[in-house]
């Protein structure tokens, strides 16, 4: 389109030579882009300072220029060998801006008028309306061609999740869309608050540009700015990509930058999160753009571009764009490499784990299995994939009651995707017996629930609890004759069988007497924990009258309470049933809470026992039309006014070998077993036992027995 200008417009003066010089951008300079000569031959392209021959002065005063005898005109300078007698040259200006001159010249003098003058000038206008629709389409065109380029640059980043990768083409991409000698990545260091490089592009062979060329004024060589390279070290990797290579390190830092260095551009651009362009001062300059990667407003590094030549605001906007598109990257790459790492965690967990772990899917499948839970049950984990629960945990009618029931219980938790905190299975594992704890937690997620369920072999803790039960029950079998002995003894010796006892000796023998009875409890006690915990502890239940259990439980704590001057009264209908239950172990149960309330109530107060009635609505279904929808309880409570017990301590107060320190009472006798026993003895009945008390105002304890005659 220029030479199409610049030759209608010889054509017009009737000249042979003419030209037609544009602004650059950069520098403000004049640069001939279309000429035509005698005999048709072109001129290279010219670069004009401003005030430099005829189109610098035109270009400075913003008028046209006509020189009749240009060898009489200091303004005019040869260029060529072709004689040049007189010469026009007029702005090209677009809405008062300056771009550009458009020469007409002849070897003859007094030629070119002022009539030619106005023909250029006139002529000139068309050129500039023809000029600036061609940029604007040039300009559509580059920036359809840009948008393009963003987009695939774009799909091609969110496919790279390796760093290494990313950064190699971030790097590329960079280089592409703005051309450059050098670009860096710095990665932010977020815990050392530090931008350190991370990977390199660098060209390997420098063109030099058509805007660097020499101008007529002067045929010395210019210098050629140095970009060096920072040295790669042993851990980067290079790829040679055309005439550029790409230095990638990730795990050697070569460059690091302090955040708050204020002498560094780069971190000048992380701290504000904002590009920093620096424009080369002559042509031995470097040109430089700094820009952050920030994401979501989080800097992950700053990428930076430099070249010899300045940049513009232009390319300054196409490296914004790429920056976010690449901070996108960074973060998703980040996210990905934080799940993969948090899997491979999850991963090396599950195979070093000593517990069994397996997940299950909301069908009842297994989906994942770690060693260890294939070692448990004597199978390969890779085979239990896919396998259904049931194979596993198959209720078979040849196995134990006990052990039917618990497995049922497991598919049921399994099938419902209901809590098992933990429950024990008795299982032959390859023709070996083993016992198994297993435990079932529901999970939800966003995707879809599954089950996840732990197994521990519990065979050896199992064999040791019972060994122990075992030992202890020996212990304490074989204290009891010793101590009935001492008890037979010492009553002998009280009742006078050895002769009379003076009141130093009698006082002496009680003590000892008492002393015996408290241990022949503490053995009986620790008895019954032991027959317990080997699971043979059985209740011995008869038709009995509750009326009479509580008597004999008065009877026996009756002196303990004239001691402490403390009142014992009982309220219970003298037309109460007769229930069914284990006398002795019931007689144990009122002992103790009678004892306790003894033991924490202060002189003067008092002790209530009473015993009621009351109708439990079973949740079976009416339906069925069964005579035991609706279950009659007795209701036992033990109230006193004794010093209360605080609401922290209420669910530990059941717990074995656990006491409540009471202030101002002194060493707190007992072992911490009485509640325990009566808790145990309570729900082998059937009940349940609770307590409300507080502090200051007394206690009461309250148990419920399932077993009312009608």
């Amino acid at each position: 389109m220029l030479q199409k200008i610049v030759q209608n417009a010889g054509a017009l003066l009737d000249v042979n030579s003419c030209s037609i010089a544009l602004t650059d951008m950069q520098n403000g300079a004049l640069i001939t882009r279309a000429a035509i000569q005698k005999n048709g031959h072109r001129t290279r392209q010219t670069r004009f300072q401003l005030n430099e021959g005829v189109a610098g002065w035109v270009a400075e005063n913003r008028q046209p220029l006509i020189i009749k005898d240009a060898r009489l005109d200091p303004r005019f300078k040869r260029l060529g060998r072709s004689p040049v007698g007189s010469i026009i040259c007029v702005p090209l200006i677009d809405s008062g801006n300056f771009i550009g001159t458009l020469t007409a010249s002849s070897s003859d003098v007094e030629v070119l008028d002022e009539d030619k003058l106005q023909m250029l000038t006139i002529f000139a206008e068309q050129a500039v309306l023809a000029i600036m629709n061609a940029r604007h389409a040039e300009l559509a065109q580059r920036q359809t061609s840009q948008l393009e380029m963003l987009l695939n640059l774009s799909q091609d980043l969110t496919t790279r999740l390796e760093s290494e990768a990313l950064y190699r083409t971030i790097l590329v991409d960079a280089h592409r869309l703005v051309p450059c000698q050098r670009a860096t990545i710095y990665s932010y260091d977020v815990e050392v608050q530090q931008l350190c490089s991370v990977a390199e592009l660098l060209e390997t062979t420098t063109q030099p540009s058509q805007s660097s060329q020499p101008s007529q004024s002067s045929q010395q060589p210019q210098p050629v700015p140095s970009i060096q390279p920072s040295q790669p070290s042993q851990a980067s990797q290079q790829s040679q990509v055309g005439d550029y290579q790409v230095l990638t390190n990730a795990d050697v830092q070569r460059e690091c930058i302090s955040l708050y260095d204020e002498t560094s551009a780069t971190a000048w651009a992380g701290v504000h999160r904002h590009p920093m362009v620096k424009a080369s001062r002559d042509e031995a300059d470097v040109a430089e753009i700094t820009t952050p990667l920030v994401s979501k407003n989080v800097l992950y590094g700053v990428i930076v571009l430099q070249r010899r030549e300045s940049f513009t605001s232009e390319e300054l906007r196409l490296v914004r764009n790429l920056s976010n598109m690449a901070a996108a990257a960074l973060e998703n790459m980040e996210l990905f490499q934080k799940v993969r790492s948090d899997q491979e965690q999850l991963r090396a967990v599950l195979q070093a784990s000593s517990d069994g772990i397996a997940i299950m899917s909301a069908t009842g499948s297994f989906v994942e299995v770690n060693p260890a839970f294939g070692q448990i049950f004597g199978l390969d984990p890779q085979q239990m994939v896919g396998m259904e629960y049931m194979e596993l945990f198959d209720a078979d009618e040849e196995l134990p009651v006990e052990t039917r029931v618990n497995l049922e219980q497991v598919s049921a938790a399994l099938q419902q995707q209901q809590m098992l905190p933990h429950i024990e299975i008795d299982l032959n594992v390859n023709g070996v017996p083993r016992s198994i704890g297993i435990s079932v937690t529901p999970v939800t997620t966003v995707s879809k629930p599954f089950s996840l369920v732990i197994a521990r072999d519990v065979t050896a803790i199992r064999d040791a609890t019972r060994i122990k039960a075992n030992f202890l029950s020996m212990i304490t079998h074989e204290l009891r004759s010793p101590l009935n002995a001492i008890n037979g003894y010492l009553d002998l010796a009280l009742a006078g069988i050895a002769g009379d006892l003076n009141a130093q000796q009698r006082e002496f023998v009680q003590r000892a007497r008492a002393s015996s009875e408290n241990l022949y409890a503490l053995v009986e006690d620790l008895l019954f924990i032991s027959r317990a915990d080997s699971g043979r502890l059985r209740l011995s239940r008869d038709i009995t009258s509750l009326r009479e259990v509580v008597a004999n439980a008065v009877e026996e704590l009756e002196l303990m309470a004239v001691d402490n001057n403390v009142s014992i009264s009982v309220t219970i209908p003298a037309d109460f049933p007769p229930i069914y239950a284990d006398a002795v172990r019931l007689q144990q149960v009122l002992r103790n809470l009678l004892s306790n309330a003894l033991r924490f109530t202060p002189p003067g107060g008092g002790v209530e026992i009473a015993a009621s009635t009351f109708i439990r609505v079973s949740d079976a279904d009416p339906s069925l039309d069964l005579q035991d929808t609706n279950e009659k309880m007795a209701l036992v409570t033990v109230h006193d006014t004794g010093c209360g017990i605080p609401s922290e301590y209420h669910e530990h107060i059941f717990e074995r070998f656990y006491q409540v320190t009471q202030p101002n009472a002194g060493r707190v006798s007992g072992q911490g077993l009485g509640l325990a026993i009566v808790k145990m003895i309570v729900e082998l009945h059937g009940g349940q036992i609770a307590v409300e008390s507080t502090p200051g105002e007394g206690s009461t304890f309250s148990f419920t027995l399932p077993c009312l005659l009608s």
